[in-house]
């Protein structure tokens, strides 16, 4: 029987959010609601470390510390982090020290609805600690500020990210 690629990359993303929110819920009951969120927004910054390393040797971008990349470049590495989780993004560069990252279809905030605990767990939160340190890894002079959150009531989030003088 031939399996339809289709299906085994939905199981896969399906996967992926099942095992993090039964994760979540373990911990939640052995340490506590606030006790889980810490540790689930260092496991998410970690494995985004992990992936930032696996994503930038497949795309073939080697990050140099004395020569950083152009914003093009962080909004692909950002794009496929996210794409991994079924995450849809786009990115509008407005100056080439500048740019704005828009999340629109969120595969986490779908789910957290879906378990009626978007009002209980601090998903933007989350967020904003996570790519707070991909953008260190990949640039220590990025920057960035959140602007508008689904779980504010915001048709999308969105976040500011401009590089500091050096």
């Amino acid at each position: 029987m031939d399996v339809d690629p289709s299906i085994i990359e939905e199981l896969r993303l399906s996967a992926l959010t099942a095992i993090d929110g039964l994760w979540f819920l373990a911990v939640e009951k052995k340490l506590g609601f606030q006790g889980a969120v810490d540790l689930d927004i260092e496991v998410w910054r970690q494995y985004g470390l992990i992936m930032l390393k696996r994503a930038t040797a497949m795309m073939g971008i080697e990050l140099d510390p004395d020569d950083p990349p152009d914003l093009e470049t962080v909004s692909e590495l950002l794009e496929a982090l996210c794409a991994i989780d079924g995450t849809e993004c786009v990115w509008r560069v407005e100056t080439p020290d500048s740019a704005v990252f828009t999340v629109r279809s969120c595969s986490w905030w779908e789910n957290l609805k879906k378990a009626g605990r978007q009002d209980d767990v601090p998903c933007d939160l989350v967020d904003d600690a996570t790519f707070e340190t991909w953008l260190a890894a990949i640039d220590p002079s990025l920057k960035m500020q959140s602007g508008q959150s689904m779980p504010k009531g915001d048709e999308c989030c969105t976040w500011m990210i401009w590089r500091q003088a050096r």
